[in-house]
């Protein structure tokens, strides 16, 4: 499904909220209409304020419990009872087929780009190739189920007090969006709920807080002058330390000149040990470079073997997915059809069969006379049959007399012809 379609079926939380805020403003009207009838009535601009006031407190209400259920999602996903409970069965019908998007990245609209289906046949799925618009769709199904808000509310205080217990734990990016917009409509409120008055005096309270400041201001300046002095008092001490230190480091050298040569001394004897304990060493190290090399050598062609053997079975898994939820996409598009076929063929065979019980019944009624009118002329016509069947009989044993007879000439006038052709012979 694409982009479109996404927009055309978040449309109808605009297109609500639109109507909603039309019908909350035409109820203030009226408000305002009949309040003006009354003495102590306030004034336009204050109504105006509060009006404004409301419905910006229910746009934050509303992103608020919005951030809540997405953040939620994950969880309620998992419910799938709870959610085939409450929602209607095509709002269920459409969640599944969202998180089937998800779930699966061959859905998904980012597939159009040549780049992320090589990523997906490599075995790589990123987020990129995760994305669904549907997800909006979604969001707007699970806010208009009061049920959902009331069970997200609870989750999202579960996930609070799990946090404020383990303090150590970091809390996650959304949770933490989510309370500084909790925070924000807070202190939204309290800004609204202050009057001109208020804001006038905190104004002044401010100003002169500025005043005060000024005048701390200039004593910080008196103060940074006088530990100016200070310091340059202090950098006279440390110039004076700077020259025994000075001296205390040319001592030092002397003594320092003196530690190298015997440092020198010992250097040589731990060189000379440290040479023949390296060439030991040197004869390990060449050992065991030959078996690092063996096993390196084997671990990089059993690495070969197991990526090519991994690549072959995800391309064969990639190929069974995609062969599985063609034939279930068939199966489904064929069981539908064949269900209607179905609920067809069955209500012609229940109206059938009600023709066929009355039909019956009434050949029950008509038995009754046409069962002894059948009988007689059952009698007549075995009859009549038996007649015919002696007439055949009759003529069928008159005709084999006669051909039995004709067989029997022909078998004569033979024998003559042969006795005449044998005479014949004879005489020649």
């Amino acid at each position: 499904m694409d982009a479109t379609s996404s927009e055309t079926l978040q449309s109808p939380s605009i297109f609500s909220s639109t109507s909603k805020f039309d019908s909350s403003r035409s109820g203030s009207d009226d408000k305002i209409s009949v309040d003006l009838t009354k003495d102590n009535v306030t004034s336009p601009l204050d109504l105006e304020c509060k009006i404004q006031a409301e419905r910006i407190t229910k746009i934050l209400d509303e992103t608020v419990l919005k951030t809540k259920l997405a953040l939620c999602l994950p969880n309620l996903v998992q419910e799938y009872r709870t959610l085939s409970s409450i929602l209607t069965p095509q709002h269920m019908e459409d969640l599944t087929y969202i998180f089937e998007q998800y779930d699966s990245p061959l859905f998904s609209v980012s597939l159009l780009n040549v780049s992320a289906m090589e990523d997906l046949k490599e075995g790589d799925v990123p987020l990129k190739n995760r994305l669904n618009p549907e997800l909006g769709h979604l969001v707007y199904i699970i806010h208009s189920y009061p049920a959902l808000r009331t069970i997200a509310e609870e989750m999202v205080e579960d996930m609070k007090k799990e946090f404020i217990h383990n303090e150590s734990q970091e809390m996650p990016p959304g949770l933490r969006y989510l309370l500084t917009l909790e925070r924000f409509r807070e202190l939204m409120i309290k800004q609204m709920e202050i009057t001109a008055e208020e804001e006038l005096t905190t104004k002044i309270s401010t100003r002169k807080l500025q005043a005060s400041n000024e005048k701390l201001m200039k004593k910080i300046k008196e103060y940074t002058d006088t530990l100016n002095t200070e310091n340059t008092k202090f950098e006279k001490t440390m110039e004076e330390k700077r020259k025994i230190i000075s001296n205390l480091e040319k001592e030092l050298a002397t003594l320092e000149l003196d530690a190298e040569v015997e440092l020198k001394k010992k250097v040589l004897l731990s060189d000379r040990d440290m040479v023949l304990a390296t060439r030991g060493h040197l004869v390990k190290k060449e050992m065991l470079r030959e078996e690092e090399h063996e096993c390196r050598e084997a671990y990089e062609n059993l690495l070969k073997t197991n990526l090519t053997e991994e690549k072959n079975l995800r391309m064969r898994r990639f190929k069974v997915e995609t062969q599985l939820l063609s034939w279930l996409q068939k199966y489904d598009i064929e069981m539908s059809e064949k269900q209607v076929e179905l609920d067809d063929f069955t209500e012609k065979y229940d109206e059938e069969m009600q023709k066929c019980e009355d039909l019956e019944e009434k050949i029950a009624e008509q038995d009754i006379e046409y069962i002894p009118l059948m009988e007689e002329r059952e009698k007549e016509y075995h009859q009549e049959m038996t007649e015919k069947m002696n007439k055949f009989l009759l003529e069928h044993a008159a005709r084999v007399i006669q051909a039995a007879w004709r067989q029997v000439l022909a078998s004569r006038a033979e024998k003559k012809r042969a006795g005449r052709k044998g005479k014949k012979k004879k005489k020649t």
